[in-house]
């Protein structure tokens, strides 16, 4: 009986090996919005962030694109220590997970670390549309991101956006 458990057992982690592998092929070939994703993490695919964030940071589109209007999207962001967004704002609402490290997240229109608050792995902080707020990384960190575009940012100050300091 042990011996039959083991087999079916293997052949059950081969299929879903081969469905995985098909899953990703069909994803990479395919722009259709029906197709799963399924992505370890060494398979994410980091380039440099947006310029509507400070350089110093990587991005990754997980799913689905943030700059279309109404539809669902995933990014990650990962930031160095001592990475700071100043106090911006969205035109749809914003939810964020805590992959690693220790992000802070703050509500206002200065930036104010003290007035802030410290999440870890698995925490999670979700901003209305428009709700003024501001992040920072204590070490580094990633943190996933995920809502409904269009994913914008406008910054409370002018001069805390890195688009106009080109």
């Amino acid at each position: 009986m042990q011996k039959i458990t083991a087999v079916l057992s293997v052949v059950f982690l081969l299929a879903m090996s081969h469905a995985v592998k098909a899953a990703d092929e069909q994803q990479a070939s395919s722009s259709a919005p029906d197709v799963p994703v399924v992505a370890s993490p060494s398979e994410v695919k980091w380039g440099p962030a947006p310029p509507v964030v400070p350089t110093g940071a990587q991005a990754a589109v997980l799913n689905g694109d943030p700059s279309k209007d109404g539809a669902a999207y995933t990014l990650r962001l990962k930031m160095p220590n001592g990475y700071r967004i100043g106090p911006h704002w969205h035109p749809t609402d914003e939810n964020v997970t805590v992959i690693s490290g220790t992000p802070g997240e703050g509500m206002g229109d200065k930036f104010d670390p003290a007035a802030g608050k410290f999440l870890k792995p698995g925490g999670f902080a979700s901003f209305h549309k428009e709700m003024h707020h501001y992040a920072w990384a204590k070490g580094p960190t990633v943190v996933q991101v995920h809502g409904i575009g269009p994913f914008a940012f406008t910054y409370v100050n002018p001069a805390d956006d890195p688009r106009n300091k080109q």
